[in-house]
């Protein structure tokens, strides 16, 4: 790679859009990829970096705008790094979001034209600002809390965040710019307020205000000095419990559209065996429970295992829970595990990098009526539903969900059905 940060500005027309949220174009032939443009622009851009098969270029003026371009509701938009789609208006956002998932599907899938039939337009699961009641903030050489740049660790300093609730604002407000800390977690959903501080080299001023308080340890620990380790959550008619640390959906109303959409895709499950891949503290596991099913949770993190697990035996809910990875436990059962009963549907909600190839290969072996699919990166979405093509998997719908306004980032949640014949043509 080279990077030529004094050539001169060339125009480009902008006529599509990746999937990290950067408008693509062409110059001289060659694939150039612009955060902050859009489909439909004629720009004037400086190339940064330089490729062998593609470039990438700075903005540095919009020539024709597409009239899809709003006014960035936040005045540190251009330099922070949490949001990279406040250029554009959210309905336009969402059917950019549409159109990168059939894209994805088609080219990098395989699917072809189909793609355009099976993929659902992005749906709007609540509002488009104030909607994140969980923000990780990192802390300047002078102690100032906000986001990091985009695409360095350089710290934008932030005071509000327009995109955060206001609980979570609030939260900022009590620490301020000098509390000591190096990185802070905070999280208001329901009746919990907390904060996972990771403190500095200094002393660490804790406010009296925040009712749930955590110290982040050299071995990553997250001690809880304050407050309880785990609070209850109801979501979509169910209870949770939150540990402090866990990971959790960031916004309230899509955790909801969340399960919805799971439901929708599982179908009837009453009576059935479901298993939940990546289950983390139940988010799916439990209202999948509630539904009737018999549900088979399998989760690494021992944390989030143990509050699956307490909230299963709080409402009598049939969730055996495996304290495990995820790959092995599969691989137990398709060695004939008789300990496991076979999955009539398998629920899997896997990290950004997706399934892989060899989870889906022992899936096929363990033949589920249906797999429900819950992706969080377009691309690994494209390459497992073309991996599990060839498992004998046919992909019948995917729902884009806006779980992040004002970011390029989707979830996909995908229904996969056993045999019906092959709807990819790779």
């Amino acid at each position: 790679m080279s990077t030529d940060r004094a050539a001169s500005p060339v125009e480009v027309v902008v006529d599509g859009f990746a999937h990290g949220g950067e408008g693509v174009g062409r110059i001289d032939g060659k694939v150039v990829l612009v955060a902050g443009a859009l489909p439909g622009e004629r720009v004037r851009v400086e190339v940064v970096e330089d490729h062998p098969r593609w470039s990438r270029a700075r903005l540095v003026e919009v020539l024709v705008a597409s009239p899809d371009r709003v006014t960035p509701p936040c005045p540190v938009a251009d330099a922070c790094g949490g949001c990279d789609l406040q250029h554009v208006g959210p309905d336009a956002a969402r059917a950019l979001k549409a159109r990168v998932v059939r894209e994805q599907l088609a080219r990098l899938g395989g699917f072809g034209d189909t793609a355009h039939m099976l993929v659902e337009d992005c749906r709007r699961v609540g509002p488009d600002l104030g909607y994140r009641d969980h923000v990780q903030l990192h802390a300047d050489a002078d102690g100032r809390l906000g986001f990091h740049r985009a695409g360095s660790h350089d710290v934008v300093p932030i005071a509000t965040c327009p995109v955060a609730s206001d609980e979570v604002n609030a939260l900022r407000a009590h620490f301020g710019d000098a509390s000591g800390a190096r990185e802070l977690s905070l999280r208001a959903i329901g009746a919990v307020r907390s904060a996972v501080v990771t403190p500095g080299d200094g002393p660490v001023a804790l406010p009296d205000d925040v009712p749930t308080l955590a110290l982040r340890q050299a071995d990553g620990r997250a001690v809880v000095v304050r407050g309880e380790a785990s609070s209850p959550v109801e979501v979509a008619g169910v209870r949770l419990h939150l540990p402090v640390d866990a990971f959790f959906q960031v916004n309230p109303s899509g955790a909801e559209a969340l399960v919805a959409a799971v439901r929708e895709a599982a179908g009837e499950i009453t009576h059935r065996d479901v298993w939940d891949l990546y289950a983390g503290v139940g988010l799916l596991s439990l209202p999948l429970a509630a539904d009737g099913a018999h549900v088979l949770a399998v989760e690494s993190v021992r944390s989030a295992t143990d509050a699956l697990t307490r909230a299963a035996d709080e409402q009598g809910l049939g969730v055996k829970v495996l304290a495990e990875r995820v790959e092995p436990v599969v691989r137990r059962a398709v060695d004939g595990d008789r300990t496991l009963d076979p999955p009539e549907v398998v629920v899997a909600d896997p990290p950004r990098a997706g399934l892989g190839r060899r989870l889906v290969e022992d899936l096929g072996r363990l033949a589920p009526a249906r797999i429900v699919l819950v992706s969080c990166d377009v691309a690994s979405f494209a390459r497992d539903a073309r991996d599990l093509g060839t498992q004998g998997f046919t992909l019948t719908r995917a729902v884009p969900l806006d779980l992040f306004p004002m970011t390029h980032h989707v979830e996909v949640v995908s229904t996969f059905v056993r045999g019906r014949g092959t709807v990819h043509e790779a």
